[in-house]
């Protein structure tokens, strides 16, 4: 029976949902439907589960044209038999009918699950986050990758026994890096490439510019323009989208993974910083129509679970009335 745990490998492996998948009816229609929207969380690994189950083909074995002629010289012997009656069909026939009915779907779910753990050592994975959703992905090496709300993280083929581990990431994303043996493992970002051993740190490409924050560890952050730049724990990387130069600086780790917990810790920031995350979060443009309102210093946390809340929660700290349109908050 699925649970709200499943991972996308559960549900490829699990005999009710290959057979909703693959043969659809009323009833599992009406139970998947309802599982859906009782975890709406669980979504998008059953969609991406059922593109897995789907692209598993298995191959259709074309009869020869000996065997064709054997089928016909049956299919005639029968017919020509004098006897017309209706067979009666022996029961001990139906129970082998079943028997090996059954055995046919034991083996299917068998070969699924077992194709599934070839598709998984052979082919690349990408991971996609929708607006104000948060993921965390459990690499085959051991490693933990948190997705940020509107991200993409793609995996590379045979991830675990790759000398080089490497990954794609667009938007952002915490890493918590397994060791294995001294094989690298490098985040490429659309300006920088991060090479780690075994670490904990924060990647946000948005605004087309990769920030990488180190929490342990060490990394070394290099790019086109400038050669390799060696972080310490609690070292910022910022990587100009003009030059494509490094610059470091000390910060609180904390301050800038908070996401992961939902919430986005103010200390520190400036008011434009903040709707620029919020806006990257939620898929939401929000406009600052008092200028009066960037000169103040915000401390405290504020939620992100909800669009709505949140924005509003702001509106209350700065002692500001928010107006919603559409999608389209206005701060005045």
């Amino acid at each position: 029976m699925p649970t709200p745990d499943f991972t996308v490998e559960d549900f490829c492996k699990d005999p009710t949902f290959i057979h909703w998948v693959l043969s659809p009816n009323d009833e599992s229609n009406r139970f998947w439907q309802s599982f859906m929207a009782d975890y709406p969380h669980k979504v998008a690994d059953i969609r991406l589960a059922i593109d897995y189950v789907k692209t598993i083909r298995f191959q259709e074995i074309e009869p020869s044209p000996q065997e064709l002629a054997r089928l016909k010289q049956r299919i005639w012997n029968d017919i020509e038999k004098p006897d017309r009656q209706t067979p009666v069909v022996p029961l001990v026939y139906e129970y082998r009918r079943l028997y090996w009915a059954a055995a046919a779907v034991v083996l299917l779910v068998a070969s699924i699950g077992f194709a599934w753990s070839i598709y998984q050592a052979n082919s690349s994975l990408t991971y996609q986050t929708a607006y104000g959703k948060i993921q965390e992905i459990k690499l085959v090496d051991g490693s933990v990758v948190t997705l940020n709300a509107n991200s993409r993280l793609k995996v590379a083929d045979n991830l675990a026994d790759r000398p080089i581990r490497e990954v794609w990431l667009e938007g952002e994303a915490y890493f918590d890096i397994a060791k294995r043996k001294g094989a690298k493992f490098i985040v490429h970002t659309s300006e920088a490439q991060i090479d780690v051993l075994g670490t904990e740190f924060n990647v946000n490409t948005r605004r087309d510019q990769t920030h990488v924050v180190l929490e342990e560890g060490r990394v070394q952050l290099s790019t086109d323009n400038q050669s390799m730049v060696v972080m310490k724990p609690g070292d910022m990387a910022t990587v100009s989208p003009k030059n494509r130069q490094i610059q470091l600086k000390r910060v609180q780790p904390e301050l800038y993974d908070a996401w992961r917990e939902s919430y986005i810790i103010l200390d520190g920031k400036s008011l434009p910083e903040i709707i620029n995350s919020l806006e990257d979060t939620f898929g939401v443009e929000i406009n600052l129509n008092d200028s009066l309102l960037l000169n103040q210093k915000l401390t405290g946390k504020l939620r992100t679970d909800v669009a709505d809340d949140c924005i509003e929660n702001l509106g209350i700290i700065l002692d500001a009335n928010i107006k919603k349109t559409g999608d389209t908050y206005q701060i005045r």
